[in-house]
């Protein structure tokens, strides 16, 4: 029992990190976005740009006027 205490809580703060994605940048998440999805959402102006709407667990919300993306914290962008 006393060998799982430090495991449980090694593993909790992983999870904790993970949950927090303090590497994830809002302007490098933003323009990582634009890059991928921006043709295919018409983004082309600047009165529609992306932007982080919030953090969430395991990464970032980002939204336009036209869709919302969920950015993980190991980069993919899910619609």
């Amino acid at each position: 029992m006393k060998r799982f205490i430090p495991l449980l809580v090694a593993v909790l703060l992983l999870l904790l990190i993970l949950a927090w994605a303090p590497w994830m940048n809002d302007s490098v998440i933003r323009d990582k976005v634009l890059l991928e999805r921006g043709n295919a959402d018409g983004i082309v102006t600047a009165r529609c740009d992306y932007s982080v709407s919030f953090r969430i667990p395991f990464g970032m919300y980002v939204a336009s006027c036209e869709a919302g993306y969920f950015v993980t914290f190991y980069g993919k962008i899910i619609p």
